[in-house]
């Protein structure tokens, strides 16, 4: 009795705790697309309908893929999730990165997951795996495609191959790096446990659970890459619909955003706010003017909040009724 008492309980608080997370994040959201609002004014609202419905259903692509994506690598980790609860784990985790921190969504993601049975630390350490991966696949096309001057005149090509390389080479030797996880985490383990601060964390980390399955690493890596180059050729549709791009411009767009991605997602800022729009504007400015540049990776922004302002209720809606559907 006491257990099912327990039971209902935790139900209440996961329920409770995904809620907070979704409204305050989606909060969050809300307030950024207002306040950036007069910024997007500055785009000519002479917008092309059909490119326009191109981009918004192919970035949607791109963030389910996302999820897709995150659901194979976890099932790697020795915890198989099906479509529903996975879509809802990963799209509450993932608002939340524009709260302060980049460990919220960690800490999220790995809260969520535990009642389903997935290992905190795995969970956790998806986060990180995800993150980077999408850094490596950005470094690659950004490698590729980015005007010539995006690194500044320090740049150049010696650093542009040398960037996008390692980043290849980064994703290709994933699958290893992850399948031996537990070898290196258990050297720092011993190291952890000297000193008696850091024994709790050590306890909750258990180096077997760090350790995924090489095959659908190489799986989930691919998904990831697939997102990325769905959300460029969204960012594409996207500029032909609102700031009269054409066919001549596909490859300084897709470069531009992928030279956004990356340096937004290594910075300082929750989930890039502000860093990349600045390097997307800096890099079209000179190709449609800095106002429509600055618009356009503003709207390129908001594309993104009305996905998940549509599916944050939707995540919410199917832990709702998977709550229901639990034994009592």
């Amino acid at each position: 009795m006491n257990n099912q008492t327990g039971s209902k309980a935790q139900r209440r608080v996961g329920t409770a705790v995904r809620w907070v997370l979704g409204l305050a994040t989606a909060a969050v959201i809300i307030w950024l697309a207002v306040r950036n609002w007069d910024d997007l004014r500055q785009i000519d609202l002479d917008v092309e309908a059909g490119w326009l419905i191109g981009a918004i259903a192919t970035s949607f692509a791109a963030t389910l893929l996302l999820a897709a994506g995150w659901r194979e690598l976890i099932g790697g980790y020795g915890t198989p999730l099906a479509c529903q609860p996975a879509l809802r784990i990963w799209m509450l985790s993932q608002a939340t990165r524009y709260l302060p921190t980049g460990l919220v969504p960690i800490a999220a993601r790995a809260s969520l997951a535990a009642p389903l049975g997935v290992n905190r630390a795995a969970a956790g350490a998806s986060v990180v795996v995800e993150t980077a991966t999408l850094v490596g696949w950005a470094a690659v096309f950004a490698a590729l495609w980015a005007p010539s001057d995006w690194l500044g005149t320090a740049g150049g090509w010696l650093v542009r191959i040398v960037i996008g390389a390692g980043a290849a080479v980064g994703l290709a030797t994933l699958p290893w790096t992850l399948a031996g996880a537990s070898t290196w985490w258990r050297r720092v383990d011993r190291l952890m446990r000297r000193v008696v601060l850091l024994r709790p964390i050590a306890d909750r980390i258990p180096p077997s659970a760090l350790s995924a399955q090489r095959s659908t690493v190489w799986q989930a890596t691919l998904m990831y890459g697939s997102s990325v180059a769905l959300r460029l050729v969204a960012t594409v549709l996207l500029a032909l619909a609102v700031v009269g791009a054409g066919t001549g411009d596909v490859w300084l767009v897709a470069g531009a955003t992928a030279a956004g991605v990356l340096v937004g997602m290594v910075g300082i800022t929750p989930a890039g706010l502000g860093v990349r729009e600045v390097v997307v504007a800096a890099l079209l400015a000179d190709r449609f003017g800095i106002g429509d540049a600055a618009a356009f990776a503003i709207a390129v922004r908001v594309l993104e909040f009305a996905h998940e302002l549509v599916l944050l209720p939707i995540a919410a809606a199917v832990g709702r009724a998977s709550s229901a559907e639990a034994p009592r």
